[in-house]
């Protein structure tokens, strides 16, 4: 795992990234990695779930169904603050081609009313992200997932220095 914060010119616009080796052990560093940036930029604790299950969800799912257990490529995961009050966090990886986007959602019970083992992931994403976008690259996959912070609209004086 590698991480790095890299600071841009313009200060509402700073990335960090997080490189995971594509092994379901390393999603454990998605939990530190966002409670990071929640303390860095005053992000209130059910924003950071959402974020935080969005993300395990993503990486996880890419690692099970996208990688060939004895192929681990890495997951990147890049966030920005494109404008106030805005989060978006980019996956990139190396899987086969797949768009959550146009995937259907799983019935939450099933046909003998028992409830379904998977398929909850989708809609996760669908309920908790405020924006998904999904484009197809020459290596793999690049999912953005964007939050709206209302807190952030508020300067927080805690995080005035950022």
């Amino acid at each position: 795992m590698a991480m790095q914060t890299e600071y841009g010119r313009d200060p509402g616009h700073v990335i960090d990234r997080i490189v995971l080796r594509g092994a379901l052990s390393e999603t454990s560093h998605l939990s530190e990695w966002a409670q990071r940036l929640a303390a860095r930029y005053c992000i209130d604790d059910e924003l950071q779930f959402a974020i935080y299950l969005c993300l395990e969800e993503v990486v996880s799912n890419i690692i099970r169904h996208g990688y060939a257990p004895d192929h681990a490529d890495p997951v990147t995961i890049e966030f920005s603050r494109p404008r106030e009050g805005q989060l978006v966090f980019t996956i990139e990886d190396f899987a086969p081609p797949f768009n959550p986007l146009l995937a259907p959602e799983m019935p939450l019970i099933g046909a003998g009313g028992e409830l379904p083992i998977g398929g909850r992931g989708i809609r996760l994403l669908r309920v908790f992200a405020h924006t998904l976008e999904h484009e197809r690259t020459v290596a793999g996959n690049r999912l953005r997932i964007g939050f709206t912070d209302a807190r952030a609209q508020v300067p927080q004086p805690q995080c005035a220095s950022l």
